[in-house]
């Protein structure tokens, strides 16, 4: 009687014991996805960037020409601590390229000369943007096979990796364009300008335009020399109705040149075109037509005054070569006046314009 007495106590124990569990198991499932709901809902709702108008406080907007709605990139400056922010456009891309002219504006005997060029795109990588050059060297006019196998095996080069600080105001990514510009100096110029000290660094110069930003910094280079680096990046446009044009090995020109592997002669692997401007005839029924467009040069108002007629009929002297392919007046001149006000709103850096200029 006793032991069957523990077996019904045991028992009723166990029941007991046993009676809680779904209940307690129910609570803690609750919770557990309160929890994990909470926790999503934070992460969620934690932005992936800083708000821009923190970051940016403190900042300058740079717009250097009247009447342009939106530049090439929005340009922040900082006086206090020489630090440019860019916003680039939004959705920016492989699809959008821009052209980089480099020039060492000070520290070596040819300061003032173009030190190179590149062709370049962005491309968003998570929270940063890689700086590429895309691969125009060699291409494929061959069969479908030969097409095929250039784009896998000459692929586009990254130049530099750069974090996005914030979203910008008009829904862009922001950089920091001197730790670009400065930072990877010798990225874009070669190891003799590598900044020795990264913290020695001035803005020279910030412009900012509709079709292109001017920046220039000067900064300790190699050795310890102080050099002006100087970068002109602008937007590469589209030009409908432009015919490329072969270039002849036997006449002096500056070419554009890439790598047919399409080709089996080797005479004809190496296809060079000629860098020239793109000019129309207004009446092409014409033997000889004004162009559409004429090529207008302004000569700065730097330029001495006894100077200028000379520096006009050197500009000018290239209407004979035009002729001769059926263009009359395809160039045309212009002078800038401080005294008049004639054509100072023009910036001789806004690549709207072509300027010669008197250094």
């Amino acid at each position: 009687m006793h032991r069957f007495a523990s077996l019904i106590f045991v028992s009723l124990l166990s029941v007991i014991l046993a009676a809680p569990v779904p209940a307690l198991a129910q609570a803690t499932t609750k919770s557990a996805t309160k929890s994990a709901t909470k926790s999503a809902t934070k992460s969620a709702s934690k932005p992936d960037f800083p708000p821009h108008t923190t970051v940016l406080k403190g900042f300058e907007k740079v717009v250097s020409a009247n009447g342009v709605g939106r530049t090439l990139f929005t340009i922040y400056r900082r006086n206090k601590d020489q630090q440019v922010f860019a916003e680039l456009p939004a959705g920016v891309g492989p699809s959008q390229k821009f052209y980089i002219a480099l020039t060492v504006s000070s520290g070596e005997r040819f300061a003032g000369l173009q030190a190179g060029e590149m062709y370049v795109y962005f491309r968003r990588f998570n929270k940063s943007l890689a700086l590429i050059e895309p691969n125009i060297g060699v291409r494929s006019t061959g069969d479908r096979h030969s097409k095929a196998s250039v784009p896998r095996l000459f692929t586009d080069r990254v130049v530099m990796e750069i974090p996005i600080v914030t979203m910008g105001p008009s829904g862009g990514p922001v950089i920091d364009i001197d730790a670009l510009l400065v930072g990877g100096a010798s990225r874009f110029f070669g190891p003799s300008v590598r900044s020795t000290s990264p913290r020695i660094f001035s803005i020279k110069k910030c412009k900012a335009f509709r079709d292109n930003v001017e920046l220039a910094f000067e900064l300790a280079a190699s050795g310890g020399r102080l050099k002006t680096l100087h970068y002109s990046i602008s937007k590469m446009a589209s030009s409908p109705g432009y015919v490329p044009r072969k270039a002849d090995e036997r006449v002096g020109f500056f070419t554009t040149t890439y790598r047919d592997l399409g080709k089996y002669r080797d005479e004809e692997v190496q296809v060079r075109f000629i860098n020239r401007w793109h000019l129309e005839k207004d009446d092409p029924s014409l033997s000889i037509s004004p162009p559409k467009e004429p090529i207008t040069f302004y000569i700065e108002h730097t330029t001495p005054v006894r100077y200028r007629r000379f520096v006009e009929r050197g500009v000018l002297y290239w209407n004979r070569a035009f002729l001769n392919i059926g263009l009359s007046n395809a160039i045309r001149v212009e002078f800038q006046n401080a005294r008049t006000g004639r054509h100072m709103d023009k910036d001789p850096e806004d690549v709207r314009w072509n300027f010669i200029r008197w250094l």
